[in-house]
């Protein structure tokens, strides 16, 4: 009987191969868009954050960020044997495969709420012009719309069942996080300077690997008008404007909410695969 695999943290001299694997993956959405996030990770930080399960036959990766995040990837039988690829995280996004892996080898908590979700990626050549679906004003967050995002993402936080309203000190953690990726000119408005009325963030903004929407939320008196279609559309046409047209963009979004399907497909995107999302509320 062979070893049981276990997790292992990846060595520098296997950068190249683990990339390899990721971006050739087989998978409905193509290894190197299902695997953007990863990608990215490897590209600005290493393997530092990375630990492999493998033997001669299967081979899993994840992504670790202790406490935080945990991104499987890789064969789902292999993650499954390998056990919990982190003691504690609060985060799990992968496909659903992958992200199930983990699950069976988490422990029962009444905090865990497991999400079904869909992973959607952008056909360029569905994408409208601005013509056919305006730009609403898009721009770039500034440091005194942060109150108000941090208000959106409370209400994105609701919308998507992670769990109750968090109340002032859940604000003040968006906030904060949310600080880091203003800074970073990572995160887009809608709305005048200090009154955002509606918000989307890149999770991944990779000129080798692509552009990954997420945090995406319109207030709710603003909602039923096309605002979130438009800005969603704008901000797709942008990322492939920085990059070759076969730049790919990628999105997962609530299985359950067909108005955002509705939306994220008139601004160019195709529904894939199915994807999973685990939060602890």
């Amino acid at each position: 009987m062979g070893r049981r695999l276990r997790w292992r943290r990846a060595g520098i001299g296997e950068l190249e191969t683990i990339v390899s694997r990721l971006a050739g993956w087989p998978s409905p959405s193509g290894g190197a868009v299902r695997h953007m996030y990863a990608l990215s990770v490897i590209e600005t930080q290493g393997v530092g954050q990375i630990r492999l399960a493998t033997d001669d036959h299967r081979w899993a990766a994840v992504v670790v960020f202790p406490n935080r995040l945990v991104v499987p990837c890789g064969d789902a039988g292999a993650i499954a044997e390998a056990g919990a690829p982190a003691r504690r995280w609060r985060l799990l996004v992968g496909d659903v495969d992958a992200g199930d892996a983990v699950l069976h080898n988490t422990p029962p908590d009444p905090a865990l709420v497991v999400h079904d979700q869909r992973f959607f990626v952008v056909d360029p050549d569905r994408v409208p012009s601005e013509a056919d679906l305006p730009d609403p004003g898009l721009r770039r967050a500034e440091a005194e719309d942060l109150d108000a995002l941090a208000e959106l993402a409370v209400q994105l936080h609701v919308d998507d069942r992670f769990g109750p309203d968090p109340g002032r000190l859940g604000w003040r953690g968006y906030r904060q996080r949310l600080e880091g990726t203003v800074r970073q000119g990572l995160a887009y408005c809608v709305g005048p300077v200090g009154q955002p009325v509606m918000k989307l963030e890149r999770s991944v903004s990779s000129r080798r690997w692509g552009v990954q929407l997420a945090g995406i939320v319109v207030a709710p008196e603003f909602r039923g008008q096309g605002l979130g279609r438009a800005a969603v559309a704008t901000a797709v046409r942008a990322a492939l404007a920085e990059g070759p047209r076969s730049r790919k963009v990628s999105l997962h979004v609530r299985a359950d909410n067909p108005a955002a399907h509705a939306a994220y497909l008139r601004a160019g995107f195709v529904d894939r695969e199915a994807w999973r999302l685990a939060v602890r509320t």
